[in-house]
């Protein structure tokens, strides 16, 4: 095949014979196909569906983003109703803006922190209600002393006034105790004696676990961590009256001296015990 043969061809003047082009494929080593209509063309990329994609994501996105924000506002509102709720409850309560003033429900919440705790008991009516059919009943704080003595939290009840180790109410204590939580636990952790020293009024001594109890409850950590002696002992009196629901924190100091006094009335010669009470 000649040049001017190939000139023809390439502008069109003239059409080579099918052999040729046969001729022709062999000698460039490419198909026929390939040799007349060249490299097959590539059908264009369709990006709409990309951008489908992404219009949907950025709509799904705005949609999430208004729930969420509908969400928030609903929470912070449910969250002001709730703050002002509180507020007026504390505002309403005999303790609020009184300083030293503990609530029964208070005492609650930190006796769950105690490691031990040293009671003088005018009235164990917190812990037992006894029926007039002679039924007892767990009070208000019994939970919170079985839970204690079942992780190994010591108990020490001084009993005064008219109550004795034989008091009905100290037997149905005792009772309930040791159904809860086992004969063996309750002599072994919770002791109860009685004084024959006059005693006014009632008060509770608790040895904290203070770290604990400021990781839990820190609000209620700050507001009485001040009355804490040695950062641990927290001391107060029973309210001598039936007409207010709250009692006396003690001071630090005061409830050092509130402690040395529990520990000689404990081992005084006119205490008795019960037997099978745990001794100090």
């Amino acid at each position: 095949m000649t040049a001017a043969a190939l000139s023809q061809y390439t502008r069109g003047r003239t059409r080579p014979s099918f052999e040729k082009l046969t001729a022709l494929a062999d000698f460039f080593n490419v198909s026929l196909d390939y040799l007349v209509y060249g490299e097959p063309m590539r059908a264009p990329d369709d990006h709409s569906s990309i951008a489908r994609y992404v219009e949907h994501a950025f709509t799904d996105i705005k949609s999430r983003t208004s729930r969420h924000s509908e969400l928030v506002a609903r929470i912070g509102r449910l969250l002001v109703d709730r703050i002002d709720e509180v507020a007026t409850e504390i505002l309403d309560s005999r303790t609020a803006g009184i300083e030293g003033l503990i609530g029964q429900d208070e005492i609650l919440r930190m006796e769950r922190y105690c490691r031990q705790a040293d009671i003088i008991a005018t009235d164990l009516s917190p812990n037992v209600i006894t029926l007039a059919s002679g039924e007892a009943l767990p009070g208000q704080f019994f939970n919170a002393v079985t839970t204690n003595l079942a992780r190994g939290c010591g108990y020490r009840f001084l009993l005064a006034g008219e109550m004795t180790i034989h008091s009905d109410e100290v037997r149905d204590f005792r009772n309930l105790i040791a159904n809860a939580v086992g004969g063996d636990r309750l002599n072994e952790s919770c002791a109860f004696r009685t004084s024959a020293m006059p005693v006014q009024t009632g008060m509770g001594l608790y040895h904290l676990d203070a770290v604990t109890f400021a990781v839990e409850e820190p609000w209620l950590f700050a507001q009485f961590s001040k009355f804490l002696l040695n950062g641990a002992w927290l001391g107060y009196l029973n309210s001598p009256n039936d007409h207010s629901s709250a009692d006396m924190l003690m001071s630090p100091d005061y409830t050092e001296r509130a402690h040395e006094a529990f520990e000689k009335l404990w081992n005084s010669t006119g205490v008795h015990s019960i037997v099978g009470s745990r001794q100090s």
